[in-house]
């Protein structure tokens, strides 16, 4: 499969990249309706994320193997849930993942240099063959499966954001990675300090 993002250059100080996107409770759009959102990639010309918070209802990992005709040896992630990435390609499936796993010029590493422990060592792959390899227990210790992604064009990310759309919060592996997912808008949103009850009091201008 080919990736939709090219390998990171140099970051812009001003990219979003290695960032969480959190929707403010006045998007009205079923896409995004309390997602949070990793910013894999942000320059001046696009900007490509995952949903980490919308599973997909009735699939999990076990299941997409059986689809994808791939034999599961380790059944330890057999039930691990698989998200709606975003309403973009929905039918190519990425990982985000630590790397503690990397495939030589096929993983792409996120983060950038010298970013802090927090979320030091992500990256995405999105081929079979990390499927295969968490199919047999020797994928990354930490992995996120999501079909689709998000994709905004030049200057529309940043516009959303002027628009009060998206909230900017710091990632953590522990918000990425958390076990109750249906739980990750509201931990998101305490890392910055705010309560969903402070929220829903606001108007947005979305």
């Amino acid at each position: 499969m080919s990736n939709p993002i090219t390998p990171p250059a140099p970051l812009d100080p001003n990219s979003l990249q290695g960032q969480l996107l959190i929707a403010m409770p006045s998007l009205d759009d079923p896409n995004f309706d309390h997602s949070v959102i990793y910013v894999c990639q942000h320059d001046e010309d696009s900007a490509m994320g995952l949903v980490l918070n919308h599973p997909i209802r009735g699939l999990d990992f076990g299941r997409m193997l059986d689809e994808l005709g791939i034999e599961m040896t380790d059944g330890e992630r057999a039930t691990q849930k698989i998200f709606n990435g975003g309403p973009v390609q929905n039918d190519r499936g990425f990982v985000l993942h630590s790397l503690d796993y990397c495939l030589k010029d096929i993983t792409l590493r996120l983060t950038r240099d010298g970013e802090p422990a927090p979320v030091s060592g992500l990256g995405l792959t999105a081929t079979r063959d990390i499927l295969v390899d968490l199919s047999k227990g020797e994928g990354p210790q930490d992995a996120v499966i999501a079909l689709g992604y998000a994709g905004w064009t030049a200057g529309q990310l940043e516009e959303e954001i002027r628009q009060n759309v998206w909230l900017i919060a710091p990632a953590d592996k522990a918000i990425i990675f958390t076990n109750t997912p249906e739980r990750m808008w509201e931990k998101a949103l305490s890392s910055l300090g705010i309560s969903q009850e402070h929220l829903s009091t606001q108007s947005g201008t979305a």
